[in-house]
């Protein structure tokens, strides 16, 4: 016969005592009270839930550094144990690294993030982080980044979530992202200066021009004009899932090239280019970074725009002639989903409606396609 379980065999409870002097039962009561407590039950339950006592930003870092010690991890900084200035320690080649293999950043943003880590990582871990408001929008956004980039990179190290909550709680409190959103903005552009800059990035002529003109033609960012170049292009056009372009030409003179090549959020599904202009940048002897740097001077000094921002008169261009969503897909803005649609789709239609700009006359053109002209006018 199974024995009869007693009433205080399902029970855990455990009491614990203390003693005080007589003369001090009124202060402990009035410092419950003063943190809103009637018992100490009440102060107990809060304590081993965390409620009690809240842990400030300087406790928290402290609370890092003890428990790294008491385990002895190594593995953040270079082969020494951790100081109160733990953060000044990071391996910085190590912490790009892992920005550019685990976090599938590109080199320059993670070259970027880590020489923002270095430069106000004080500041942002020191005793006043509101300082960081005295920057531009600007440079707070790229401080957050950097900031919450070292958290994902320490709890990569340590697997200490810790910092990860540490950076946020510092940034909510000093409320250090506040008005650093500016895609909310709204910015209305004239369509003559936008025709009056590309009609001078046209006009430049030479191995540099070109350089330009695929810049403009193709809308890409400098990395993927590179990789386009760089990488070999594969031959099974039949839904082939490899990591080569896929290249379609058009019987309107427009090529398509599948790019399919995404480095964190930025994406690259695919381009639009003419097929003459794509044949002439593929057949280049040589192309790197340095042709697109020279680029960059020469948009600069002649046309007051650099190299990186070719890609807003490109996407301009292209709400004029496409749905506004078309248009994003081309700049890698858009979902997945309506990229697949519109390259099974769509992309025949619209590179014949770009292909028909080519043949009008420039004269012909509403005010509202002037942009688009310009942008055309060397195959008319």
């Amino acid at each position: 016969m199974e024995p009869t379980l007693g009433k205080d065999t399902w029970r855990n409870w455990k009491c614990f005592t203390i003693k005080i002097k007589q003369e001090e039962l009124p202060v402990l009561n009035q410092r419950l009270k003063l943190y809103g407590y009637n018992t100490m039950t009440e102060l107990t339950r809060d304590f081993i839930t965390g409620k009690f006592p809240a842990i400030t930003e300087d406790r928290q870092i402290h609370s890092i550094e003890s428990n790294l010690q008491a385990n002895s991890l190594k593995t953040l900084v270079k082969n020494v144990h951790i100081d109160p200035t733990f953060y000044k320690n990071t391996d910085l080649d190590d912490m790009r690294n892992y920005l550019i293999k685990i976090r599938k950043l590109h080199e320059r943003n993670a070259s970027s993030l880590v020489s923002y880590f270095r430069r106000y990582r004080d500041m942002f871990f020191g005793p006043n982080p509101s300082e960081i408001m005295q920057q531009t929008p600007h440079i707070r956004m790229w401080v957050l980044q950097a900031m919450r980039q070292f958290g994902n990179y320490y709890n990569y190290k340590t697997n200490n979530p810790e910092c990860k909550e540490l950076i946020e709680k510092i940034i909510n409190r000093f409320a250090l992202n506040v008005k650093t959103d500016l895609q909310h903005r709204i910015y209305i552009v004239d369509d003559n200066f936008i025709a009056e800059k590309i009609k001078k990035l046209m006009a430049i002529q030479g191995d540099v021009g070109f350089t330009i003109k695929v810049g403009l033609y193709s809308g890409l960012r400098e990395d993927e004009i590179i990789y386009c170049y760089s990488m070999e292009a594969c031959d099974n056009l039949g839904g082939c899932s490899c990591s080569k372009l896929h290249i379609v030409n058009k019987p309107n003179g427009m090529t398509v090239i599948v790019v399919n090549w995404f480095r964190g959020h930025k994406k690259c599904h695919f381009t639009i280019m003419p097929t003459k202009i794509w044949l002439q940048f593929r057949a280049l002897h040589t192309f790197s970074q340095i042709d697109i740097e020279t680029a960059h001077k020469v948009c600069k000094s002649n046309a007051g725009v650099k190299f990186m921002d070719l890609r807003k008169p490109h996407y301009n261009v292209m709400c004029r002639v496409m749905e506004t969503y078309e248009a994003d897909i081309l700049a890698g803005r858009a979902e997945i989903r309506r990229s697949k649609t519109l390259c099974n789709v769509r992309v025949g239609q619209v590179g014949q409606q770009i292909s028909k700009e080519l043949d009008t006359p420039f004269g012909a053109m509403t005010n509202r396609l002037m942009c688009l002209n310009l942008f055309l006018l060397s195959f008319q």
